[in-house]
């Protein structure tokens, strides 16, 4: 299943990032363009000129840059980067039904409850009972085959967590779902060393029995597409350690 189609794409080669949200590109006629990057975090690991990028392109007249950058090639692949891009692809399988997502329900993106949150999913089945779901892009990989988040400290990604554990305090579901835009992921781990609080809050959801999911999606020119979902590591000493604790 296709869960996101790009259009049609322009191959470019990375010549450097500004403010965050502008990014040199040159193309393959010689020219070079200012891209928008709709990434305004750090993107460890992928800030390498001379790698080749893709850029979607709009014909909105409206629009001060044309084209949007949605991938890098990084360890021979295409990494997503749009951090639109995951909550589109979440959508549409929870839409269809597919796994980590609940098997049936009302589905509804992008809901505001609790004091002033917004939750990037929301499915309600027919008893009433909600699932809360919250998504996160991954591209960070500090290890051949390990994704990890974060890449950079958020305290807004440890408020997220909290409010999750919540939700399931309050007797409603919660998925914490990391969607990791880059099809050779095998196994993921939080990057504790970057944001220790960050694994705190992971920590204290987990215990509070929000569900979590690593969700692995591969990247090619025609768009992202979902590959299954892999394991999280360091979930195991933790529930081991709440087992002892009861």
């Amino acid at each position: 299943m296709l869960a996101h189609s790009f259009g049609p794409l322009v191959d470019g080669i990375w010549v450097e990032r500004r403010k965050r949200f502008m990014l040199d590109v040159t193309l393959g006629d010689g020219s070079t363009i200012t891209a928008h990057c709709p990434n305004t975090g750090a993107m460890t690991g992928l800030v390498n000129p001379g790698s080749r990028v893709l850029l979607s392109v709009s014909d909105n007249p409206k629009r001060r840059y044309r084209h949007t950058l949605e991938a890098v090639e990084a360890d021979g692949v295409w990494v997503g980067v749009n951090t639109q891009n995951p909550n589109r692809v979440a959508l549409a399988l929870a839409r269809a039904r597919l796994a980590p997502f609940p098997a049936a329900g009302e589905v509804r993106p992008e809901v505001r409850y609790g004091k002033a949150e917004r939750i990037d999913i929301l499915v309600t089945a027919e008893s009433g009972r909600r699932t809360f779901i919250e998504i996160k892009n991954v591209h960070l990989m500090e290890r051949p085959g390990e994704a990890s988040f974060p890449d950079s400290v958020t305290a807004r990604g440890a408020k997220h967590l909290d409010a999750l554990a919540d939700v399931v305090a309050a007797g409603d579901d919660a998925l914490m779902l990391f969607l990791i835009q880059r099809g050779d992921a095998e196994t993921f781990r939080l990057a504790r060393h970057i944001d220790a609080a960050y694994g705190e809050a992971f920590d204290r959801a987990c215990a509070a029995g929000v569900r979590m999911a690593a969700l692995r999606c591969a990247i090619s020119p025609e768009g992202i597409r979902a590959a299954g979902l892999i394991p999280i590591l360091g979930r195991e000493e933790l529930s081991e350690a709440a087992s002892e604790a009861a």
